[in-house]
């Protein structure tokens, strides 16, 4: 079977790279669907109480606030690289690659390369919000393809994300407007339903896990998508 789609733009455009990642997502949906529910159906888990302890600290007024706030954003951020790992096995076939099952997928994965840089994106991401959103939607633009890296370039976790950094900080504009941009959404819209409705623990549960699957593993393929084609790019000489 050959591959449905390549990336051959004289230069990476929204355009394109929203073009390719949504044809991949209709091809690819159940496939993709059951990795957001084993990824983020526990993590959904983990981030609803974590708003919890969020909206307590701040009632409260006390220091908790600041600990919910970090381990808020720092679960959100978590999964983020396994997903992108697994993602970019599953769907490498749209590329010109070999066409892998999910359940080779599994036990191929380079494990922990895509710890490490879930866990220091985690932390870094994290820590960046604390002092506000400006400085952790940055932090989080300049590390997002890490996961993908990891992959597409056999990459270790420290040199993926050194070299996500390098890539990203060249199309700063579009890497927010594809990426970083639906992912803030989707958190904002999440805690603004857990601030206003409290629709308590359950409820928030099942409604992180279905935004995961409907929105951030959609912006996972737009991730591998977008590194694949700024590697393009950069090996043409055109950024």
């Amino acid at each position: 079977m050959e591959p449905h789609a390549s990336i051959e733009p004289p230069a990476a455009s929204a355009a394109v790279i929203l073009r390719t990642a949504l044809g991949i997502c209709r091809r690819r949906a159940r496939t993709l669907v059951l990795v957001g529910l084993v990824l983020f159906a526990p993590l959904g888990a983990l981030e609803a109480a974590a708003v919890g302890v969020v909206d307590d600290g701040f009632e409260r007024g006390d220091d908790t606030f600041a600990i919910g706030v970090y381990l808020w954003v720092s679960l959100i951020m978590f999964g983020s690289a396994m997903c992108a790992g697994l993602v970019d096995t599953v769907v490498g076939h749209e590329f010109g690659e070999e066409d892998i099952e999910l359940h080779r997928a599994i036990r191929t994965l380079p494990y922990v390369h895509l710890i490490g840089v879930d866990i220091a994106q985690a932390l870094v991401i994290g820590t960046a919000s604390v002092f506000g959103f400006l400085p952790g939607l940055i932090g989080f633009t300049l590390t997002c393809l890490a996961g993908s890296l990891v992959m597409i370039e056999r990459l270790s976790g420290w040199t993926a994300l050194r070299r996500s950094v390098h890539l990203t900080r060249r199309r700063v504009g579009l890497t927010l407007l594809v990426v970083s941009l639906p992912v803030a959404v989707e958190h904002q819209v999440l805690h603004a339903i857990g601030v206003w409705f409290d629709p308590g623990f359950v409820v928030l549960w099942v409604l992180h896990a279905s935004f995961a699957i409907l929105v951030l593993v959609p912006v996972v393929v737009i991730e591998i998508t977008l590194a694949r084609a700024l590697i393009h790019d950069q090996r043409m000489g055109l950024r």
